[in-house]
């Protein structure tokens, strides 16, 4: 009876945090659907198509700037005290900054290659590199503020930087920037919101601006190397559609993707609140697996496959009846897109889930192959699939891609934990 009461207290507990999670994530969630009948109006579709591919290449080039940090901190998070953990993420922004300049240098460089391979505007590919550094510290400061649990700041950051990229947005386009408004005013809004984020974890400018001690710099860059796959999938994949479109299928089929997309991200969302709101959870309750046993955390992972599948459809059916409302002319044929991607969603959830197990165990190298796996199988099928198909062919790609990433690290994690029993041993 105690243990059941424990159970049913430990799932609101999880509820109620992803419900938050879920509320502040979804307010800079709602700025796309906010901006959606502005910008598919007061946009071409090939400049929406520009503006899909920048979000794409600078989402991708995060774990090249970042070096995929923010996994390293959560990892450690719980093994360093204050001072470590401040000199790590000091450590973090640092080297962040600094592959911000090499990167942009080769971008200026190799320029005109660069533009022609991924049809985007050459003038604008430093843009890129930047908006890259401004996402993975924006992320970053949000991940350390939920580890922190300060839920007042996170929600703070989240609605500061909503906030400002819709004023930005829409008074640039008001002013006849085009695409180039929107690029300028998300930016803006970023670095303004990772400003006031770091003042409130205890980082002033003059603190940031020197150089940091060497202590964590092999750290770092030793698990962004190893890391990088598993910390890039997401992205990597994504931006393996999009380009995919966009070379085979022209500009525009990577506009009808990213507006598809758009739709299905109320539902990633979702899904990502609830990871965000486990994950300490489970690293916890894997401390204390060997004392306490798993029912605990197999009984609130099973909840989520079968919820996730569930709200996969709610919003499946949400989405087709609010889009032809929102969407202009040019863009209603991405509607039927929305069951493809809609699955891919889901089982991508399913498989980070799997990966948070590895995550705990420092199993970085088997997430790192089971992630390469995943973007090269997508990136193959892709090309094979948009001949064929379409863009619904590449989205299918995506579909069995993460599936069967999915049950591959299902069976990694089984093995590893299934053996489990309340006082066993296992050895990792």
């Amino acid at each position: 009876m105690n243990r059941n009461a424990f159970t049913s207290k430990a799932k609101k507990f999880l509820a109620l945090q992803s419900l938050f999670y879920a509320f502040a994530n979804s307010i800079e969630a709602l700025v796309p659907f906010l901006l959606a009948p502005i910008l598919t109006r007061m946009l071409d579709p090939t400049g929406y198509g520009v503006w899909v591919l920048f979000v794409t290449y600078a989402t991708f080039m995060r774990p090249v700037v970042g070096l995929t940090t923010q996994d390293a901190i959560r990892m450690r998070f719980y093994e360093f005290d204050q001072d470590k953990l401040n000199q790590f993420t000091h450590t973090a922004l640092f080297v962040m900054a600094i592959l911000a300049i090499i990167v942009s240098g080769i971008t200026l460089l190799l320029g005109e290659m660069v533009a022609e391979a991924i049809k985007f505007p050459q003038n604008w590919l430093v843009s890129i590199v930047i908006a890259a550094l401004l996402y993975e510290m924006f992320y970053t400061v949000l991940a350390l503020q939920q580890f922190h649990n300060n839920r007042k700041t996170f929600l703070a950051t989240q609605a500061t930087q909503a906030v400002l990229s819709m004023v930005f947005i829409v008074a640039f386009l008001l002013a006849g920037w085009d695409w180039r408004g929107v690029v300028i005013g998300r930016m803006l809004s970023m670095a303004i919101a990772i400003f006031f984020a770091l003042r409130s974890l205890g980082f002033t400018l003059p603190k940031l601006l020197r150089i940091p001690e060497r202590s964590f710099y092999r750290n770092i860059a030793s698990f962004g190397v190893v890391y990088w796959p598993a910390g890039a999938v997401i992205m990597a994949v994504a931006t393996t559609d999009k380009v995919v479109a966009a070379h085979y299928l022209g500009v525009e089929a990577s506009a009808m993707y990213g507006v598809a997309a758009l739709f299905a991200s109320a539902f990633w969302m979702v899904n990502y609140s609830f990871v965000m709101a486990w994950t300490p959870w489970l690293f916890r309750k894997l401390k204390l697996a060997e004392q306490d046993g798993l029912k605990e955390v197999a009984s609130v992972s099973l909840l989520y496959f079968i919820l996730s599948a569930l709200a996969a459809a709610a919003f499946y059916f949400f989405a087709v009846l609010i889009a032809p409302v929102l969407l202009g002319k040019a863009f209603q044929s991405a509607i039927g897109l929305l069951p493809y991607i809609m699955l891919a969603i889901m089982l991508q959830g399913h498989f980070i889930h799997n990966l948070k197990f590895l995550h705990f165990d420092g199993r970085i190298e088997q997430m790192s192959v089971l992630s390469a796996l995943t973007i090269g199988l997508n990136l193959w099928l892709s090309m094979v699939w948009a001949k064929q198909m379409g863009i619904s062919g590449i989205i299918l790609a995506t579909v069995v891609s993460f599936g069967a990433a999915f049950i591959m690290s299902g069976i990694l994690v089984l093995v590893r934990w299934m053996p489990l029993r309340k006082g066993a041993r296992v050895v990792a």
